[in-house]
């Protein structure tokens, strides 16, 4: 597929992301990036964060890895309660405080805004400025599959207008740039 999209653009000005499932399940991760980049293509990846130690992400940005996307859902109860794992947050916590302590890396978290997590979103905002991070995309799940039937998935009207209002305040404190998407 890279070949066949080399043949019709340069490969710098195509970003691959390679996502889930959940990308640091794949033994050969660092080879498949490897390989990417050997073709001529940045690439990055999406993650929860969940199997990665500092080693594997050294060994991740030397096969050419350029930026990642950490999921947090939440604060601790809660991003377990989305991921279904306890334990998750503190290996997202971990995996977001590992990638802004690596000078230059391009990383972003996003969140998926739901009716658990809404009230929390500002201390949210302050653990990610702790830690680090310049970038923070919150978004809502669409009503299909596991969120049709879980109104606590859902934000009615005024949360998501609330949601909205947050990230229009976020970006004027300038501290971190917030985006819906």
């Amino acid at each position: 597929v890279l070949d066949s999209v080399n043949a019709h653009c340069e490969p710098h000005a195509v970003f691959v992301i390679l996502t889930g499932g959940e990308p640091l399940m794949r033994p050969d991760l660092e080879a498949c990036g490897r390989a990417i980049y050997e073709k001529g293509f940045p690439w990055g990846m999406v993650t929860n964060g969940f199997a990665l130690t500092p080693e594997r992400f050294q060994h991740l940005l030397h096969s050419g890895m350029r930026s990642a996307t950490v999921s947090l859902d939440g604060l601790q109860d809660d991003h377990d309660w989305m991921r279904g794992r306890a334990g998750s947050f503190n290996h997202a916590a971990d995996a977001i405080r590992l990638m802004a302590a690596q000078p230059d890396f391009v990383f972003d978290v996003v969140t998926c805004v739901n009716r658990r997590n809404y009230a929390s979103l500002p201390r949210i905002r302050e653990a990610l400025i702790d830690w680090g991070v310049r970038g923070w995309r919150l978004f809502t799940v669409f009503p299909m599959g596991r969120a049709a039937g879980d109104p606590l998935l859902q934000l009615p009207p005024e949360e998501f207008r609330g949601l909205l209002e947050f990230i229009r305040a976020t970006r004027r404190e300038g501290r971190i740039h917030a985006s819906y998407g």
